[in-house]
């Protein structure tokens, strides 16, 4: 009875009715009985073990990451703030590096294909040889991929999040919040001794144009720093020039580009991540069509696209012609490819140096009957070493920019009716104006060796004037082929015994002549007050009444020149003769000017031949004599400066008793300002100055 109720409580479980009709031995059943009362502790001990690990991994990660969360608390704040300053960095960086990496990947892409081809090859390659591989193969490059899509969505989020905050700051008109204080450390890097660069707490919440602030002088000098306005002394008034900057910031800046400076703006300038100005896609106005113009001449753009407006055309141009002057290929004019452009050794896109082509023999030979290249010259067709010198010298004649390169604006003047043939004039220096100088003293219309300095200055022209009136000829200073031809011949009359004390006598007149300009500020409105007689009051005190230039600078003086001038007191009289006009960034006159357009029109004006030269560019200017002190400068000089950084630059022409004339970006006009010695802003900012007339 007992043993059947063993056996009964061993197979029910399992399933009764199967034990009853089971045919396994009653052995094998006793066995397995036994082999299972055997291993049941280790099962168990076994079941009990996994259950205490899984019980202490989960604890030891519980404690992990409250350990992180607490860390997490403590430097999450600041990761935060880290994160947002790069994602301001980063979107400055991708606006600079966003043309180069496009450009870039249309180099490298036919590469990457190639390469991509030959990978895919080899992957399918290896996995026919390695089944197993293909599987790994795919997780790695899934989660690399993930990987780079989840850091893209980051930055893109971080980026989206900063510009929401900057423009909401920005778009917060009420809210009790002023523009912060000015720190040193939130300055320019290296800000003028004068206006101080620590403005006092600003009163408005928002500063717009016609405003007056000590802010405005910071912001002006942090605008010049970036070249958004040309360097000059800041002022405290909040004008059309000033306006016109801060909007251009704004839209490089991705900033509503209102020309208002409200907190978000104020914060960007200040911040280091601000980038300099560069000319780039989208932006419009005469410096735009200026650089527009300089490419066609060059022959890297077409005429049609000449429209002040920056746009793939042009930015194309641009970046083909930094290629083709080793610089770096953006397609963005800054500073240095400014520089360049207007530059004495720029390349062009047309003829080039040792090329050969029957379009260069036949402006050859343009030049030979103008004069420009000697008449035994032998025309080959070849741009050679002659042919560039001939084509400089005939662009200097010919108001162009003397780059030596035979471009569609240099050839449509060549066959212009009204060219210029081959002359030697004021500023031009080399062989041919020393030869005529020897010539000249020969005759004895020069007294001494050192005026054979192969420099035509204001001693050679008149000189030659008393040669041509000696000789019967039109006296207009300048050696064309009449002169020369006379100069050169064995009928040329020498200067009479007096003719040296004369000569000396005009070439003394412009330091004599002074006496009756030593009181520019009283002279001088007399002859410019007709044109416009609100001009000499804003001038007279350019320090005090910067606010009216700009309301008045749309008036176009109408000064005449008294014809009777020469030498410095000339080019001073034209010079004067423009006070009032309006300051434009890249203009070049006759009534609109920036400071280097002004110093070039004047010039140009009063007889010198030679090219435009940018404020940088004057820095390395070899054809005048160079004055290293302040001290030194003498009136009719022209003054050069650094900005607040070395990147920007001002010129100026020097009165006397400390007295400038120059087209100012802060006062928006052309205007006198006194303080060129008595201030510190302009000998902290000194380079040189030239001497133009010797």
């Amino acid at each position: 009875m007992d043993r059947k109720f063993e056996e009964k409580n061993i197979i029910e479980p399992e399933n009764a009715s199967k034990a009853n009709t089971g045919k396994a031995p009653r052995g094998l059943k006793r066995i397995l009985r036994k082999a299972y009362q055997r291993t049941e502790p280790a099962r168990t001990r076994f079941v009990e073990g996994r259950n205490a690990f899984c019980r202490t991994l989960r604890s030891a990660f519980d404690s992990v990451a409250a350990f992180f969360l607490r860390i997490w608390a403590v430097i999450g704040p600041v990761v935060k703030k880290i994160a947002h300053g790069v994602s301001v960095a980063a979107r400055a960086v991708w606006k600079v590096l966003k043309p180069a990496l496009l450009q870039l990947w249309r180099w490298i892409k036919p590469g990457l294909i190639f390469l991509g081809n030959k990978i895919k090859a080899g992957a399918a390659y290896l996995t026919a040889r390695f089944k197993g591989l293909n599987k790994a193969v795919q997780i790695g490059i899934g989660a690399i991929s993930a990987s780079l899509v989840l850091l893209v969505i980051a930055l893109m989020v971080s980026a989206q999040v900063s510009r929401s905050a900057m423009k909401n700051a920005e778009a917060t008109p009420d809210g009790g919040n002023t523009l912060p204080a000015l720190t040193e450390t939130q300055g320019p890097t290296s800000a003028p001794a004068s206006p101080t660069p620590i403005p006092e707490p600003l009163q408005d919440k928002i500063l717009k144009k016609g405003d007056d602030s000590p802010t405005v002088a910071v912001v002006q000098t942090r605008l010049m720093e970036l070249g958004y306005m040309d360097s000059d002394e800041p002022t405290e008034h909040f004008g059309s020039i000033t306006e016109a900057a801060l909007m251009r910031f704004q839209k490089h800046n991705d900033l509503n580009p209102n020309g208002q400076l409200g907190e978000g703006t104020w914060l960007l300038l200040m911040n280091e991540a601000a980038g300099l100005c560069v000319m780039q896609d989208g932006d419009e106005g005469d410096d735009v069509e200026d650089v527009q113009t300089r490419l066609y001449e060059l022959g890297y753009l077409s005429k049609s696209f000449i429209t002040g407006s920056y746009g793939e055309k042009t930015s194309a141009a641009v970046a083909d012609f930094q290629k083709a002057n080793g610089l770096k290929s953006d397609g963005m004019v800054g500073h240095e490819t400014l520089d360049v452009l207007y530059g004495d050794e720029v390349v062009g896109n047309f003829f080039k140096k040792g090329e050969t082509s029957d379009t260069i023999a036949a402006y050859q030979e343009r030049l030979k009957k103008l004069g420009y290249l000697a008449a035994d010259y032998k025309v080959k067709g070849k741009m050679d070493d002659a042919t560039v010198t001939a084509i400089r010298k005939f662009q200097e004649n010919n108001d162009l920019t003397p780059d030596g390169c035979l471009g569609p604006t240099t050839m449509s003047t060549m066959d212009d009716r009204n060219v210029k043939a081959y002359t030697i004039k004021l500023g031009m220096q080399g062989s041919d104006v020393k030869a005529v100088q020897k010539r000249l003293k020969a005759l004895g219309y020069l007294t001494s060796n050192s005026q054979v300095s192969g420099f035509y200055g204001e001693v050679t022209e008149s000189a030659v004037e008393e040669f041509q009136r000696r000789n019967g000829l039109s006296a207009d200073g300048t050696v064309g082929a009449k002169t020369l031809e006379k100069l050169n011949s064995s009928s040329a009359k020498k200067a009479k015994s007096t003719s040296t004390r004369t000569t000396v006598k005009a070439t003394s007149k412009p330091k004599a002549t002074p006496k009756t300009t030593v009181k520019p500020g009283k002279a001088t409105p007399k002859t410019t007050v007709k044109p416009g007689k609100a001009t000499p009051k804003t001038t007279a005190k350019p320090g005090k009444a910067t606010p009216k230039p700009t309301k008045k600078a749309t008036a176009k003086p109408t000064a005449t020149v008294d014809p009777a001038k020469k030498g410095v007191e000339k080019l001073i009289a034209i010079a004067e003769s423009k006070l009032g006009c309006p300051y434009v960034g890249g203009a070049k006159g006759p009534d609109r000017f920036d400071c280097s357009g002004f110093v070039y029109w004047c010039m140009k004006q009063a007889g010198f031949s030679g090219g435009y030269m940018t404020s940088r560019t004057w820095r390395t200017c070899t054809r005048y004599p160079r004055i290293n002190s302040m001290s030194q400068i003498q009136r009719g000089d022209i003054l050069v400066f650094k900005g607040s950084s070395m990147a920007t630059g001002h010129v100026g022409i020097y009165l006397g008793g400390g007295k400038m004339i120059d087209a100012s970006s802060g006062a928006g006009q052309v205007r006198i300002t006194t303080t060129i010695l008595s201030g510190s802003y302009w000998r902290n900012h000194f380079l040189m100055a030239y001497r133009i007339y010797n």
